[in-house]
């Protein structure tokens, strides 16, 4: 008897075959890109120490008695300099995200009662004084903008800086270079002084 062996090997080589042709072919690769986008908006807040964000900040300098025994204003509000301002200064901590800062600052008399009138011959009722807003730059060191009252400047002064320092109380403002009004040896008018310092921090155009 012949052999079939033959006939079936050859059948399953066959069919194998055929197999293999049906098989899908292997999927080729897939590469693909997503952006991300996004922005930042320039501005400024105030951030107090326990990290919440506002729009402004207030504060006092208190100066305490400004005559002297004999009715004049005190030497050391007259001698008083940046360096060596008079009262506590206000400070605060402002983030400024973008890379340059226009700042301005404006102020009124330290007055008591209406401001542009001599109570009498010899008195006075002003005291003209500069007051400083300073800030801390990330560059390192300060950059400063003032404003004297002396001037009767109707409009803030301004100046543009660089980006501020990150981290800290990086704006001071204080008060300094006191002058009676009218003259030295005027007399000031008992009661109580008044006078508010205005700053303005934002994005410069």
């Amino acid at each position: 008897m012949k052999s079939r062996l033959p006939i079936i090997a050859g059948a399953a080589l066959f069919a194998i075959a055929l197999a293999s042709a049906s098989a899908p072919a292997l999927a080729q690769t897939v590469t693909g890109t997503v952006n991300l986008t996004g922005n930042v908006q320039g501005r400024c807040s105030v951030v107090s120490a326990g990290g919440a964000a506002s729009s402004s900040f207030t504060g006092t300098i208190a100066l305490g008695t400004l005559d002297e025994a004999d009715g004049t204003l005190a030497p050391g509000f007259e001698t008083s300099a940046s360096a060596s301002p008079n009262g506590t200064s206000v400070t605060s901590r402002v983030v400024c995200t973008s890379a340059s800062v226009a700042l301005a600052i404006a102020a009124d008399s330290l007055a008591n009662g209406t401001r542009g009138t001599a109570p009498a011959s010899g008195y006075s009722n002003e005291i003209d004084y500069t007051a400083e807003m300073q800030v801390a730059l990330a560059s390192g060191g300060n950059s400063a903008v003032t404003f004297s009252t002396a001037t009767g400047a109707t409009s803030s002064s301004s100046a543009n800086v660089g980006r501020l320092a990150a981290s800290g109380n990086n704006v001071t403002v204080k008060a300094y270079g006191f002058a009676t009004k009218g003259s030295s040896s005027n007399l000031l008018v008992a009661g109580s002084y008044a006078s508010t310092i205005t700053v303005n921090i934002q994005p410069a155009a």
